[in-house]
């Protein structure tokens, strides 16, 4: 039986594109898979002798076995493990941010859902907080005014930093309600590499378990305890921090990422 499950889970993915039509930047490729040994059978070239014997019935002769069907494994699908493109996306030619945001909206990625663009500094910023995608309360007044974001202006505002010097944007651009597959993933990191450069900020802090998956590659770790660490995301310092959703609601949480992973990045001084 072929195995699909390969093909399966890439057509999951065209879900998130909210299309009627597949999305695939490079076409799928065949690998063929040697086929299985064959044996031949090849009858005896005389049977063994055997007693004669006087009969007036008509002698009866065996026909010769028929050779086994020879089966062929089937050529398997092999899904290319990125989406990446010979040719570059409209959007990797932006030569502002306004250019960017217009262009990235076009995508199929976003078609007929709400664009939510990023805000606060967006000029070179000492800080851009980058989240995973917006919740509806973040939509009403923006993310600053929300709950949780003041609590994350009062936390960096203890260590000197202005709400003027921080900017907000979000990994994936519109709200999902679960974390997007791997292929639409690898399409997200690049355009967020591309709004980063244009931003030009001095650190970027990533919240939560799904962007140290997803926008850093930190495959087999947690943030609760990989939080902190020093790294680098489109040429610019960057880190990640326990998602400010989880610290609202628990307080140890909140003393993990000030006590232990804002110390431990050294981007605070």
């Amino acid at each position: 039986m072929p195995d699909f499950s390969e093909l399966a889970s890439y057509l999951k993915a065209q879900i998130d594109l909210d299309e009627d039509q597949l999305y695939s930047d490079e076409p799928w490729t065949w690998s063929l898979q040697p086929p299985q040994p064959v044996v031949n059978f090849t009858p005896p070239k005389s049977a063994p002798s055997v007693p004669s014997f006087r009969s007036s019935a008509p002698s009866f002769t065996p026909a010769a076995p028929k050779p086994r069907p020879v089966y062929t494994q089937t050529a398997k699908i092999v899904i290319p493990e990125s989406a990446k493109s010979a040719v570059p996306s409209a959007y990797e030619s932006a030569k502002n941010l306004e250019e960017f945001y217009s262009l990235v909206a076009a995508e199929k990625l976003y078609a007929k859902t709400p664009f939510v663009k990023g805000e606060g500094n967006l000029d070179k910023p000492r800080l851009l907080l980058v989240l995973y995608s917006p919740l509806p309360k973040y939509l009403e007044n923006g993310y600053a005014k929300s709950d949780v974001g003041e609590m994350v202006s009062r936390m960096f505002g203890s260590l000197n930093v202005k709400p003027e010097e921080i900017g907000v944007t979000y990994f994936c651009k519109k709200q999902v309600s679960r974390t997007v597959l791997p292929q639409v993933a690898l399409v997200f990191k690049k355009m967020l590499e591309k709004e980063v450069s244009l931003i030009a900020p001095q650190t970027v802090i990533f919240f939560g378990d799904k962007l140290l998956k997803q926008a850093l590659s930190q495959t087999n770790v947690k943030v609760v305890d990989f939080g902190g660490k020093p790294l680098e995301f489109a040429k610019t310092q960057a880190t990640a921090l326990i998602d400010p959703e989880e610290m609202l609601t628990n307080r140890q949480l909140k003393l993990v990422t000030w006590k232990i992973q804002i110390p431990k990045c050294g981007f605070f001084g």
